[in-house]
């Protein structure tokens, strides 16, 4: 699993002024305004659900769409586990060209530019992965039932630096993870979703720079 985090990312240099920045602290989160999404971040969709795919009802997928709508980067890494993914890059959505779906074994790393880099999970076994790997946030979206890798998903837990959950899934949190979030993906409130989320990952410090 880490060989193939290696080829779709690379490797990653920190500069030191990159690195006092991971370390600074930004202020505790205040919902009650209106937030200004920071559009120097991409956020980065870890394989897991098909991008074509119907299932959960295509959470992942159109709250990402709607955080490229208010300005974020999106790579989605599709995982081609339904449908077969004939161009190593695509662009679904007219007028967002910062929303881009990748095939699964594409090396990225040309894409991200100098942003933010945030990993959006669904699958808890990717847990050591997402550790060893070192993005500047990591975001657990949680879709399984609590009965089935309840292990896993502790273990993403306490990597994630923010944990989504869905009406549906609500189980014991809050051991693993400080920061959870209900968060829903109804059609008619997308918009209001994605701000939310937008304040919740703008105001997050990044991950701190690890010890070599």
């Amino acid at each position: 699993m880490k060989k193939m985090f290696r080829q779709l990312f690379g490797t990653r240099e920190i500069s030191p002024a990159e690195e006092v920045q991971q370390q600074s602290v930004k202020p505790e989160n205040d919902l009650s305004q209106s937030n200004v999404p920071d559009k120097n971040t991409t956020i980065i969709y870890l394989p897991a659900i098909d991008f074509h795919s119907e299932r959960f009802a295509k959470r992942s997928q159109r709250l990402l769409k709607a955080l490229a709508e208010i300005g974020y980067h999106v790579i989605y890494i599709n995982s081609n586990d339904e449908y077969y993914q004939v161009d190593d890059l695509e662009y679904p959505y007219e007028g967002l060209p910062h929303f881009v779906v990748a095939r699964a074994g594409q090396n990225v790393r040309t894409l991200f530019g100098h942003n933010r880099i945030v990993y959006w999970v669904n699958d808890s076994r990717l847990a050591s992965s997402v550790e060893a790997a070192y993005p500047d946030l990591v975001v657990y979206d949680s879709l399984t039932d609590p009965d089935q890798y309840e292990k896993q998903k502790h273990a993403m837990e306490a990597v994630a630096d923010v944990v989504f959950i869905t009406p549906e899934r609500i189980y014991e949190h809050g051991r693993y993870c400080s920061q959870v979030h209900l968060i829903t993906a109804e059609e008619y409130e997308l918009h209001e979703r994605a701000e939310q989320i937008a304040g919740i990952i703008d105001q997050l410090p990044n991950r701190p720079v690890p010890l070599m």
